[in-house]
């Protein structure tokens, strides 16, 4: 298809590495229907298959957005770094589901404790490279202004959305007034019953694909409809994590 031409054409790098994590989750999809091992009530492969679609998906996003960046030496800092830190985080959240341990909040041994912290340097490190990304963004005027405004509320919101990790590992758990690992909704398993952090995480993560999408079609030149519809987005996303938190 053309967009999947036009992403490699922009970065071939984070092209061939989305492909790798998409190629990855259908890998793991097949090895879960022969290992039926359980971790928290998911299968233990849920978690990396997850992870590979998530990584996937934001590596053909910032393909196409660095495109737009016009000082190619730090976009290839950007990027380098960028592939680096996921296939970090990767390799480790499957080293781990194949050893049938937690990746995140695992403290049970100092191996697992070792991990988890990299993990969450790592994830530290390619947040500061969307930062980045939204600085150099800043100076590029050739872009239509209402779609320019929301790759930069897209950014902003996923700096916040992937900071708020950092609330779930202090909480060493993502469920608010029970343990991880309750019966949750299809594939997110996120808990029922109960209020579950990762579903602000899923949603302002994601408003780096939503927030221009809208622009793209609805509003590319126009700033104010994109700042509301971005505003809008946040709220509904945030609202999630100010019901888990008060």
């Amino acid at each position: 298809m053309k967009i999947f031409r036009e992403i490699f054409k922009r970065s071939r790098a984070l092209g061939w590495f989305g492909l790798l994590n998409f190629v990855t989750f259908f890998i793991l999809l097949i090895l879960s229907f022969y290992d039926d091992r359980m971790l928290l009530g998911a299968n233990i492969w849920h978690k990396p298959m997850k992870f590979c679609l998530s990584i996937g998906t934001f590596s053909w996003t910032m393909a196409w957005y660095l495109y737009y960046l016009s000082q190619p030496r730090k976009v290839q800092t950007i990027k380098i770094v960028i592939i680096l830190m996921l296939l970090i985080e990767q390799v480790i959240i499957i080293g781990q589901a194949s050893r049938g341990e937690m990746s995140h909040f695992n403290i049970t041994t100092a191996f697992n404790a070792m991990l988890f912290n990299i993990m969450g340097i790592a994830i530290f490190v390619n947040t500061l490279m969307v930062f980045w990304s939204f600085r150099l963004l800043k100076n590029e005027e050739h872009l239509p202004v209402g779609y320019k405004r929301s790759i930069q509320l897209g950014m902003l919101i996923f700096i916040i959305a992937s900071l708020q990790g950092f609330v779930m590992a202090a909480n060493l758990g993502h469920t608010i007034g029970a343990p991880d690992g309750l019966e949750g909704i299809f594939f997110l398993n996120w808990a029922k019953g109960f209020i579950d952090l990762r579903v602000f995480h899923f949603f302002g993560l994601h408003a780096l694909q939503v927030i221009p999408i809208f622009a793209w079609i609805f509003a590319k030149n126009n700033v104010k409809a994109v700042t509301i519809f971005g505003i809008l987005y946040f709220i509904f996303s945030f609202g999630t994590l100010w019901i888990a938190l008060f």
